[in-house]
């Protein structure tokens, strides 16, 4: 004799011989049920098939578990990582640009909100183009000395790094 019911909007059967049903109304069809298998909740009292109703799963404290989140945990501190320190390469390269200009004249090349702005390839000092002459070069770290008197303080922009050195700018006088 077959059983029926109705269990959460879900009818189910159990055959004669223990196969348990349901009647899944997207395909019009009955289902037939196994530990593992997507379906909805058994109704009450048919777990007790000799079949496992639930299917186990790690507790949380199990590698299954702390393994993805510890990889998540992992990938996320090497993003913020990235993001907020500058790479030690571009720091140590846009230092060595830097001290490179020590000496060295810059030329105009147009202003920005009423401000000269200079280009960031050295020029000769003797080249008509030549405006400013890099004087000193000073990092922006706290306590570091700042530029001389006659001087401008002008910091040219380097990708990946945040705190760019200084560098201390003096007009060229031309005789004339």
């Amino acid at each position: 004799m077959t059983e029926t019911t109705t269990f959460r909007g879900v009818r189910w059967r159990r055959e004669p011989g223990g196969a348990v049903s349901f009647f899944d109304d997207s395909t019009g069809a009955w289902v037939r049920w196994a530990p593992g298998v997507d379906a909805p909740p058994l109704p009450p009292r048919w777990g007790l098939l000799g079949v496992a109703t639930k299917v186990s799963r790690p507790g949380w404290r199990s590698r299954w578990r702390l393994i993805p989140i510890v990889l998540v945990l992992a990938g996320l501190a090497v993003a913020v990582a990235q993001v907020l320190l500058p790479s030690a390469s571009q720091a140590s390269q846009e230092a060595k640009a830097a001290e490179a200009l020590l000496g060295k004249c810059l030329a105009r090349s147009g202003s920005a909100l009423g401000h000269p702005s200079y280009s960031a390839k050295a020029v000769a000092c003797a080249s008509p183009k030549a405006a400013v002459k890099v004087v000193q070069v000073v990092p922006t770290t706290p306590g570091s000395p700042t530029c001389p008197a006659g001087t401008t303080a002008m910091e040219l922009p380097y990708v990946g790094v945040a705190h760019p050195h200084v560098l201390c700018v003096a007009p060229l006088h031309r005789g004339g």
